[in-house]
């Protein structure tokens, strides 16, 4: 910290020096001087936190030197040092904002006391002003998210119904939108901007968001045409509200700032457009109607930057990702990566004969994609720890671009190839893992849990994308009997504990085993067991019998 000793007398300010004992109280410089015009030169040079001061100086007094610090160096701390005890100076020295009046002679504890008072007082002022600037900063970052969520309602509420009029909370922060009787709204949608700028931005969205709304701002302010804002009802949507000039002139309007986003970010953008709609009671239908143009539009054109919104938009196609649905799963269950490749480039030949494919389009097939995937995830994982399905969660939406802002289905192709891939090598992993390497393990696994099903070696083969003469003697090696004889196993052991039920009939207890004739399930039974399921029920009977005797 830094003190200035004021006082026309040059023993007064050696005393005030020799007294206080600066550096103990965290001072590192203490300037003299003469008088109160040598102190304003030496406060403007110095900036110091404290002023020590006598009243009765030549060229400029001592009240004169407070007067000019509480307009020019407000946060300095002031004491006051004086011969007189004059009620008028005590006073100025308390409108001036002083700390102390001490009186000549000067007193070293009084001294000591009031600069550690000054002292006490410039960190506190000093905490102050931190807190201050902090909340004052941390207001000034979260203001555009304030003013963004105020407009984000204003979409809502006239979703809603509730047109908002002249005189709520959102006009006193936008007082524009007071005189602004129609408008049209443009939008920007994330994610079909290339992928590039994506890339460079995917750890920080919020700063891709203000580079974005910096630019259209300085657009739409300059022309005095309108505001764009964040629109938080939709996490990737930026919403321009345009007005005070004819509709005819809004597109070269957006070309200039698709052109500044271009320069910026090296990347097109594109935006839906309405048409112009009165403020604000038909700001929804508006809203609406540049959704509808963006969404409808065809990602398959280039060079279309302005999509304006007309009635008679393409509706959305038949096609639907689920007719190939079936053949992408078994591809995925098989482990082979050449399997997933072709069976998705079967999907991609029926999408790539499309002449037209919108937003609206692709987020469909990409919902259906994810319920799919997501059903996948449930069957192949079933019998494994839920915490493995947190490595196979859905991907994000995405919309690759070519170098010229065209959908590229390639790209696509090889994305969902890459996730699928990705998949089946968890699952064949954590097969290899679970089952010793050996996918018969998991074939007696799945016949111990299915055995009350109709079981099969051609449908064992066509699950587990086996060949069926390879299954059969990979089976009876592995367990030295073969696949049926397995399966007849497990269904008489199970039939084993039904027939200590007396009260189950044989036809039953051959329907809960898998079994619809009651005669084979006799036969199976009496080759394993070498008795009848009559046989074997009286003999546990008589054992039953037997042991209640013996107790």
């Amino acid at each position: 910290m830094k003190a200035i000793i004021v006082d026309d007398e040059k023993h007064v300010r050696k005393t005030v020096l020799r007294l206080v004992d600066w550096e103990a109280l965290g001072f590192q410089t203490v300037l003299e001087a003469e008088d109160g015009a040598e102190a304003v030169t030496l406060i403007q040079e110095h900036r110091p936190q404290l002023v020590i001061t006598d009243i009765m100086m030549p060229v400029k007094s001592g009240i004169e030197l407070m007067e000019w610090m509480e307009a020019e160096a407000v946060d300095c701390k002031k004491i006051v040092i004086s011969g007189f005890n004059d009620f008028e100076f005590v006073r100025h020295t308390v409108k001036f904002g002083g700390i102390d009046y001490l009186l000549k002679p000067i007193d070293r504890k009084q001294l000591h006391e009031a600069v550690n008072k000054a002292v006490i007082s410039w960190n506190e002022t000093k905490r102050e002003r931190l807190q201050y600037h902090e909340k004052n900063k941390e207001v000034n970052e979260l203001k555009p998210m304030y003013r963004d969520k105020m407009l984000s309602r204003l979409l809502t509420d006239a979703a809603a119904g509730n047109a908002p009029v002249p005189g709520e909370s959102y006009l006193r922060e936008f007082p524009q939108l007071t005189d602004v009787s129609s408008c049209q709204v443009a939008l920007i949608d994330l994610n079909t901007l290339h992928q590039s700028i994506l890339d460079k931005y995917v750890s920080s969205l919020d700063l891709l968001f203000f580079t974005l709304l910096n630019i259209c701002n300085d657009f739409v302010h300059s022309a005095g045409r309108g505001i764009a804002f964040r629109n938080w009802n939709r996490p990737f949507e930026i919403v321009l509200l345009l007005w005070a000039e004819p509709e005819s002139a809004t597109p070269d309007l957006l070309r200039k700032i698709a052109d500044g986003i271009d320069r910026t970010l090296r990347g097109s953008v594109e935006f839906g457009l309405s048409p112009a709609g009165l403020f604000p009671g038909e700001l929804h239908k508006t809203y609406t109607e540049a959704f509808d143009a963006l969404n409808k539009r065809n990602l398959l054109d280039s060079g279309v930057r302005i999509h304006e919104f007309r009635p008679s938009s393409a509706r959305i196609g038949t096609v639907r990702f689920g007719k190939s649905e079936e053949k992408i799963r078994l591809a995925v269950r098989s482990g082979n990566p050449e399997q997933i490749r072709m069976a998705l480039a079967e999907w991609f030949t029926v999408i790539g004969a499309m002449n037209h494919i919108s937003m609206e389009q692709m987020k469909m097939w990409w919902d259906e994609y994810n319920a799919a995937r997501a059903g996948w995830v449930e069957e192949f994982f079933r019998e494994y720890d839920s915490k493995q399905q947190l490595l196979v969660e859905n991907s994000p939406f995405i919309v690759p671009l070519d170098e010229s802002g065209r959908l590229s289905l390639p790209a696509l192709q090889e994305i969902l190839a890459n996730s699928l891939i990705e998949l089946s090598k968890i699952f064949i992993t954590m097969q290899t893992q679970t089952f010793n390497g050996s996918p018969m393990r998991e074939i007696a696994r799945y016949i111990e849990a299915h055995y009350t099903q109709d079981i099969t070696l051609q449908d064992i083969s066509a699950r587990f994308h086996l060949n069926r003469e390879y299954i059969s003697r990979k089976f009876k090696n592995d367990f030295q009997e073969t696949l049926i004889d397995y399966v007849n196993r497990i269904r008489v052991e199970k039939a084993q504990m039904l027939l200590l039920n007396p009260h189950l009939r044989m036809a039953q207890i051959a329907q809960m085993i898998g079994y619809h004739d009651e005669k084979y399930f006799s036969r199976v039974f009496k080759k394993q067991t070498q008795m009848t399921p009559n046989d074997f029920r009286k003999r546990m009977a008589v054992k039953e019998d037997g042991s209640s005797t013996v107790q």
